[in-house]
C-alpha cells in the first residue's frame, strides 16, 4: 500500500490540528500524499524536498468531502483512489481542497520500498515521491522523514515503519545539512 496514514503521535495528541488549504491548478492529489505549500496552494512532495503535511482528506471549497455525490467540482474525482485532479483554474474558481496534517509530531505509517532494521530506527530518510519512503536512503542527519518505529502492525514484513516528518516546510528556517 502506497501513501501515509496516521498511526499516532510522538507526544501523545489524539486529534492532530488540520487544514483545509486550496490545491494548485492543474495538481493531482491523493489522500496520503505528502505536501508542501507553493505560492499559497498545495502541491505534491518531490524527493528532497520540505514536507507541509500529509493529506487525510479532499473537500470541496465549503469542507464537503468529495465523495458526497452531491458536491459541485471541476476536475476529476476517482473515489476509489481517493484521487482529485484539479483544473487549469482550481485556485480561483472551485477551490477545491486538501485536508493537510500539518504536524511535524504526527507518526505516519507507510510501506517503503525496502527492508528496514533495527539500525535505521531513528534514522533519516528521503522520500521516492509524495506517498513512499526510499527505505535505503537512510542517514544520521539527511532525509525529510525519520523512522521512529519498525513493522507496526507486527506482521513480519519489515518494509513497513512509522515515521515522522523531520524536514518540515512549518520550521521556521532552514535547517543546516
Amino acid at each position: 500500500m502506497a501513501g501515509f496514514s496516521l498511526r499516532g503521535h510522538i507526544l501523545g495528541a489524539q486529534n492532530p490540528i488540520l487544514e483545509n488549504l486550496i490545491i494548485a491548478n492543474s495538481e493531482t492529489v491523493t489522500v496520503g500524499d505528502a505536501v508542501l505549500m507553493v505560492s499559497g496552494f498545495v502541491e505534491v512532495c518531490d524527493a528532497n524536498e520540505r514536507i507541509y503535511g500529509i493529506v487525510v482528506g479532499l473537500v470541496t471549497n465549503d469542507g464537503i468531502d468529495l465523495n458526497n455525490p452531491h458536491v459541485d467540482i471541476d476536475g476529476t474525482w476517482t473515489d476509489s483512489s481517493n484521487t482529485y485532479v484539479a483544473t487549469a483554474d482550481n485556485q480561483t474558481d472551485k477551490k477545491v481542497r486538501a485536508v493537510v496534517c500539518p504536524d511535524p509530531f504526527a507518526l505516519w505509517y507507510n510501506d517503503s520500498d525496502d527492508t528496514l532494521t533495527t539500525a535505521m530506527l531513528k534514522q533519516h530518510f528521503s522520500l521516492i515521491d509524495e506517498d513512499q519512503v526510499d527505505g535505503d536512503t537512510n542517514s544520521g542527519t539527511v532525509g525529510e522523514m525519520q523512522l521512529w518505529k519498525l513493522d507496526p502492525d507486527e506482521d513480519g514484513d519489515a518494509s513497513k515503519g512509522l515515521f515522522h516528518i523531520v524536514s518540515w516546510q512549518g520550521d521556521s528556517f532552514e535547517p543546516e545539512l
